[in-house]
């Protein structure tokens, strides 16, 4: 599967359906940078087909703010703003629907019906800091 899809009938992401992936170098898994950050914008994306947000999260003294579009609306803006997210910061950008750069992923686990979970971060965790 190579793109996410939510599926409340079929529950393509249920453990029973996922196989094990190939294996990679470890070098490979240590080339992701993957830090924390805090969210601090969420809006409303009518462009894309799935429902979506695009956010805006602060990585940092030396990252900064990056963007993404994510479908995570299975929580309420309210609940995303000022929480802290772990993010895949070097996948490239990605240009979306309207002209929207997407800069990192947002990760979290999935449901089976493909809702998202985002990953928790304990509080005090410094923004920026390499998720291991």
């Amino acid at each position: 599967m190579s793109q996410h899809q939510i599926d409340t009938d079929n529950l393509p992401y249920h453990p029973e359906k996922l196989l094990r992936k190939e294996y990679v170098s470890v070098n490979d898994y240590f080339s992701l940078d993957i830090r924390a950050g805090k969210i601090i914008d969420v809006s409303e994306y009518p462009e894309m087909r799935k429902p979506s947000y695009k956010i805006r999260v602060d990585f940092g003294p030396v990252i900064g703010e990056l963007s993404s579009s994510a479908q995570i609306t299975n929580y309420p803006r309210s609940e995303l703003i000022g929480r802290l997210v772990v993010g895949a910061i070097n996948l490239g950008d990605k240009t979306l629907p309207g002209g929207f750069i997407s800069q990192f992923l947002i990760l979290g686990a999935l449901d089976p019906d493909g809702s998202v979970n985002l990953l928790e971060l304990p509080d005090g965790v410094l923004l920026g800091s390499t998720v291991a």
